[in-house]
């Protein structure tokens, strides 16, 4: 008797949970949110390499999130740490970064750098993750941009990550760059390939505007498939779109302050809202 109620409990359970949501068990992996953001051009590209003295400096972003996953919400958050040093018109930098998904937490570790010079720049990034639940196992970046007329330069991307469950991933994305004193506008469009899956596109624009020697706002949007990739369907079923607005402050010329807002969604049934903090300390 006790074991065929247990095996009674057993199927009936079996099929609650085939029953239940796919959004439950939802969660990003191999989709290109984070890359995107990730795709800023140094400002200083478009000027003379300044002789100044060596230089480090603390960047400190966190990002809490609320989620609505189908019929369930949740919060994501990201806490990134970088340490970086400047040296001419290079800079080197190190980050340690933590990624809270409903509960599950992930930690990557990333080294790179900025090469700038007055007709282009360069950056490579090496990383890779522990503890890993969803996020990659391992990445690269690889950017180049060069000058094309005037103050437009044009730029290739390419972001190679291996996860261990939703295969490995390549991202390019070629685009253009404009400035314009102390203030650019750039916009890219993308490719994306997921190991026995069909491809993806996506497209970002984002402005960043200097209002004055210790004011600066920015903005941008990105649209396309497979952003956040949460329920692993067909590109074409996962159309979606993310918003960011915020500000930079300047406070005694060595640390810079900012806040903004960022909305993501995603079909079938994904939204993410939150905010965005930073704060940068030069030494």
């Amino acid at each position: 008797m006790p074991d065929k109620f247990l095996i009674k409990i057993s199927i009936a359970s079996a099929l609650f949970l085939s029953a239940m949501p796919s959004s439950l068990f939802a969660r990003e992996e191999a989709g290109t949110a984070d890359m995107i953001r990730k795709i800023v051009p140094p400002i200083a590209v478009v000027k003379e390499v300044p002789e100044k003295k060596d230089e480090w400096y603390f960047d400190s972003y966190y990002e809490p999130n609320l989620v609505i996953q189908g019929n369930r919400t949740g919060r994501w958050s990201e806490l990134t740490n970088t340490f970086g040093y400047t040296h001419k018109n290079v800079q080197g930098y190190f980050n340690v970064q933590e990624f809270d998904r409903l509960g599950q937490n992930d930690y990557t570790a990333n080294w790179g750098s900025y090469v700038t010079m007055k007709d282009s720049y360069a950056h490579m990034e090496l990383g890779f993750g522990w503890d890993v639940d969803y996020i990659y196992n391992f990445q690269t970046i690889a950017e180049y941009g060069h000058k094309f007329v005037k103050n437009v330069y044009w730029q290739m991307g390419y972001n190679y990550r291996a996860y261990e469950t939703s295969g490995d991933t390549h991202n390019v994305y070629p685009g253009l760059i404009y400035y314009f004193g102390d203030s650019y506008l750039s916009a890219n469009y993308g490719a994306s390939w997921i190991e026995s899956r069909d491809p993806a596109s996506f497209g970002t624009a984002r402005g960043s505007f200097a209002i004055t020697d210790f004011l600066q706002l920015y903005a941008g949007v990105a649209f396309g498939q497979r952003l956040y990739d949460i329920y692993a369907k067909r590109a074409s079923k996962e159309p979606g779109y993310i918003l960011f607005i915020g500000t930079n402050i300047k406070f005694y010329k060595s640390i810079n302050f900012r806040i903004g807002y960022i909305y993501g969604a995603e079909k079938p049934k994904f939204q993410k809202h939150g905010m965005q903090y930073g704060l940068m300390v030069k030494f």
